[in-house]
């Protein structure tokens, strides 16, 4: 996932950020709705995050934080990213 420097923000590739959330989705066996409760949103968000499309800031924001302690789970559980 790549984070750009955009003033004070920090803009985030959506299209990649759908890609490596989906995945690890996929790879983890769990749906949407699962991956949700998990992450304390809706399936909405996911499907929207899934799909590349806007989210809010906050949201986003918890989702990459959310989705990089998962892979930070799986390496140290001898998996791979």
């Amino acid at each position: 996932m790549e984070l750009k420097q955009n003033g004070l923000a920090l803009d985030v590739d959506r299209k990649q950020f759908a890609l490596q959330l989906k995945t690890w989705r996929l790879r983890s066996g769990l749906t949407q709705r699962q991956v949700a409760q998990r992450f304390g949103c809706s399936r909405y968000t996911i499907m929207a995050a899934e799909a590349a499309k806007d989210i809010t800031w906050p949201m986003a924001y918890r989702l990459f934080a959310k989705l990089s302690l998962e892979l930070q789970r799986e390496v140290k559980e001898g998996g791979s990213i």
